[in-house]
């Protein structure tokens, strides 16, 4: 006989059942705790990157809506990091000198570099700027003091010339610091163009810091890297020049000069700063033609012959 066919319930209670995706445990809608730092660290994240920016980063946890917020953060952030790094970018050049080779080094070249970087780190100072925009100046100026040491050391020229030198800079140093110059009647000089007054450079009395730093940074900065550039050019090589100092100073340069043209709305001090950059990647190209690339064919011609 015919088998009874099964009922429509039977039929869909008989069918497989699909399996459905685990449920997902629902995401808590509690607010995120905020971050909580120490006083004294909240205080100097505050004067980093502003209250309002500390406000949102730590207590609202919102680290990417406020554009901002997160440009600030970034600019500070390098420029700390420019200033952390420049604690060792000359000891390369310090180990290489230390045997009592200087070869291919200028000595005028660090000692003006060691003028700007103090009147550098004092113009700074006495503005009030942001040490994560001038900071490194401080640490590579004691590392200028151990170069011109080791230089003159070396080659025997520690004399009285040395050390009247020396009192004159420290002198010089504790007049600027002291603040004494602007407190000066105002005395300046002015540059003509046509009828017109094209530039006024204060020689005392207010303005006469900003006049020193000019000179130092426009002036003698080039001056600076065009002595060691001549120096190797004209010697065919660079001698003791280290590679990885040389690296990061033209690196450093160029983060500087964007740090600064976010932080600081200064021309002379960015225009100082770009025209280290150039210089300095200069300074960086010879040390590399000279070493890998002339040095290079100098020793293929040598074993051809």
């Amino acid at each position: 006989p015919p088998r009874p066919r099964p009922s429509a319930a039977a039929a869909a209670a008989a069918r497989p059942r699909p399996r459905l995706p685990p449920t997902r445990p629902r995401a808590s809608t509690r607010p995120a705790m905020p971050i909580d730092l120490p006083p004294f660290l909240r205080k100097v994240v505050d004067a980093t990157i502003t209250e309002r920016c500390a406000s949102r980063f730590l207590d609202e946890l919102d680290l990417f809506s406020d554009a901002e917020c997160v440009k600030l953060a970034a600019s500070k952030g390098v420029g700390l990091a420019i200033v952390a790094g420049s604690a060792i970018m000359k000891v390369p050049q310090i180990i290489n000198i230390l045997p009592g080779d200087t070869t291919g080094l200028s000595l005028a070249r660090f000692v003006i570099e060691a003028v700007t970087f103090t009147v550098v780190a004092s113009y700074n100072f006495l503005k009030g700027y942001p040490v994560s925009t001038w900071g490194e100046n401080l640490f590579l100026l004691m590392q200028n003091y151990v170069i011109i040491f080791l230089i003159v050391y070396h080659r025997g020229q520690i004399n009285s010339l040395t050390l009247i030198s020396t009192v004159v800079y420290v002198a010089g140093t504790s007049l600027i610091l002291s603040g004494s110059l602007e407190a000066l009647p105002p005395f300046s000089i002015a540059l003509m163009s046509g009828e017109t007054v094209a530039t006024k450079f204060a020689l005392a009395g207010p303005g006469v810091l900003k006049t020193i730093f000019q000179l130092c940074t426009i002036v003698m900065v080039p001056i600076s890297r065009v002595l060691q550039i001549y120096k190797s050019w004209s010697e065919g090589r660079t001698g003791q020049l280290s590679l990885p100092t040389s690296f990061l100073a033209a690196a450093g340069a160029v983060v500087r000069a964007l740090t600064i043209l976010k932080e600081v709305p200064d021309a002379v001090l960015l225009l100082a700063v770009t025209l280290s950059a150039t210089l300095n990647n200069i300074v960086l190209f010879q040390i590399i033609y000279y070493n890998y690339i002339s040095g290079s064919r100098r020793d293929v011609k040598e074993k051809g012959d």
